[in-house]
């Protein structure tokens, strides 16, 4: 059996704030998320805590969406409240660069195939047993067994352990993989759970390390979360590394929106993981709100189906997208939402400027190359109806749209840009899993679509993995595509890896296939007195410093 807290759970839940007080410093500087460079610390720029006396609270109440379990590994989607009781291996700085969290430090050799992670005594769950290297190599074990994000780490060879080390063997190099150990779906299960629980068992009954634990969950309702007293983290961007203050979180759930914004403004609720659109505006200006961006890597973009009639010609696609006014759009939708020029966003690994600037230069609004750019290729208007025709048929074609606000405003606003090159657009809508099923069957003339990820492998892989018909109607050279894609999953060096995954980007572009259309950014808030919560770049919050004072 593994080391007892007993005793020193009630003394740390007495002294925390006095221990955390007490200076415990960073690990390392010079951060880097290019494992060539060898034995390199994580980055440790910790944020300045809010100045003046800061109460803790009881008790927050925070709104979320319905949980699929609490054994993350069998999860497949999870939400902002999760990461509270399952803690990420590793955190992600603004840069994208690697920072401890669980892990106090992280090496990978200059080949990329050994990764070494390192896990200090003085962690424990909330059952009271000390966290130990054995329970991260068989929480890993588990997750390659039934995860659905498994493939994030699949080419791991074998694991070894060597005192607080985790040492992991690779059969290549895999780009997205310190990445995907910054997600809370990736985290640490005691290994004596593991070992005596079934995987029915695991999904509601496991205790995962982090720093709250699940009390009570009533499904679709509510869930009661308790501090784990024996919680400490080696996260640079908390300043609280022992327990959180705040004893209790009650996450509400199930509600309706109007409900949940009323009761944000009232008091009743004290955080909303979602900002609801209808309301944002008003949360905004309301000085008692606490409203910030926690803007995504989504993408939306419109697909063009090669296999149509009308736009099996590049030179009619590429005439397309040039009639696509960005400026338009923006007008259109609301500053929860603003126009790209790329697929990988700004606020991703491996976002290079560089891929922005090719498209502006080659395929950026330019209304009268659309013009010519169709009649070269036969479409002129010969009835005067004001659409091109060509050999008797008029070029018509249809938008397949989601069924939701700002699809349709996309949709919308590329119909009137069409029709100024003389393209009528018709607009079907239908839920996002139709939409989906119709590109991987081929039954499209251009689709709205959208994928987010903020490490590039998932988004960029999505393009020659799909369907053998979805890939057919979007990727001219499928095998010259997926060589690049290989080449930029196995590419250590992290400025080498952004240089392919840029030209993997143009080759997409090229193609005149994919017509990135807008970045979606989504908003969190919370009651202005409540001091010390901060939003991760992966997705969730963390509550270390609320009411600390260090």
């Amino acid at each position: 059996m593994k080391l007892k807290m007993l005793a020193m759970l009630i003394v740390l839940a007495l002294l925390m704030s006095i221990a955390t007080a007490c200076g415990e410093s960073a690990v390392g500087s010079n951060a880097t998320n290019d494992p060539s460079a060898n034995n390199a610390n994580m980055a440790t720029d910790a944020p300045v805590n809010p100045a003046g006396p800061i109460e803790v609270p009881e008790q927050l109440v925070i709104v979320d969406s319905e949980w699929d379990g609490v054994d993350m590994y069998q999860c497949d989607s999870w939400n902002d409240m999760q990461c509270l009781y399952a803690d990420s291996i590793l955190n992600k700085a603004d840069d994208g660069t690697a920072l401890p969290g669980i892990a106090s430090n992280s090496v990978w050799s200059d080949d990329g195939l050994t990764w070494t992670l390192t896990f200090p005594e003085g962690m424990y769950y909330s059952t009271g047993e000390q966290l130990e290297p054995e329970d991260v190599v068989a929480s890993i074990e588990h997750g390659l067994e039934c995860s659905s994000y498994a493939d994030g780490y699949q080419y791991i060879e074998s694991m070894e352990i060597s005192g607080r080390d985790v040492i992991f063997h690779l059969s290549q190099f895999q780009a997205d993989m310190e990445f995907n150990f910054m997600q809370c779906f990736v985290g640490v299960i005691d290994k004596d759970e593991l070992d005596s629980m079934t995987n029915e068992e695991l999904l509601w009954g496991c205790h995962p390390y982090g720093p709250y634990y699940v009390e009570e969950y009533s499904p679709g309702a509510y869930a009661i979360l308790k501090a784990n007293p024996g919680y400490s983290t080696h996260n640079p961007l908390v300043e609280n590394k022992g327990a959180c203050l705040v004893q209790t979180v009650r996450v509400v759930m199930g509600g309706e929106n109007f409900t949940y914004y009323t009761g944000v403004c009232s008091g009743e609720y004290d955080v909303l993981t979602d900002a609801y659109a209808d309301y944002l505006e008003d949360l905004k200006a309301n000085p008692d709100i606490t409203t910030v961006v926690a803007a995504g890597a989504t993408v939306a973009y419109a697909e063009f189906n090669t296999k149509n009639e009308f736009l099996s010609d590049i030179n009619v696609r590429k005439a397309l997208i040039k009639a696509f006014n960005r400026n338009n759009i923006d007008a259109y939708t609301s500053d929860d939402y603003y126009s790209t020029y790329c697929l990988i966003q700004n606020n991703c690994l491996n976002y290079d400027e560089e891929a922005v600037k090719y498209y502006k230069a080659n395929y950026d609004y330019d209304v009268e190359a659309a013009k010519t750019l169709l009649a070269e290729a036969g479409w002129t208007d010969t009835d005067g109806d004001g659409y091109v025709d060509k050999d008797g048929k008029k070029f018509s074609i249809t938008f397949s749209s989601r069924d939701t606000a700002t699809p349709i405003i996309a949709a919308e606003s590329f119909r009137d840009d069409l029709k100024a090159i003389g393209v009528e657009l018709n607009i079907t809508t239908q839920n996002w899993s139709y939409v989906n099923q119709d590109v991987r069957d081929g039954n499209f003339d251009i689709a709205f679509l959208s994928l987010g990820w903020s490490e590039p492998m998932l988004l960029i892989d999505n393009f020659c993995n799909r369907s053998e018909v979805a890939a057919e109607c979007t990727n001219l050279d499928r095998e010259g595509y997926l060589a690049l894609v290989n080449r930029a999953r196995t590419t250590v060096d992290y400025n080498e890896r952004t240089k392919v995954i840029t030209e993997i980007q143009k080759k997409l572009f090229d193609y005149c296939t994919i017509m990135p259309l807008y970045q979606p950014l989504g908003y969190r808030c919370w009651r202005s007195e409540i001091k010390g919560i901060k939003y991760t770049m992966t997705g969730g919050f963390w509550l270390n410093d609320v009411g600390y004072q260090g």
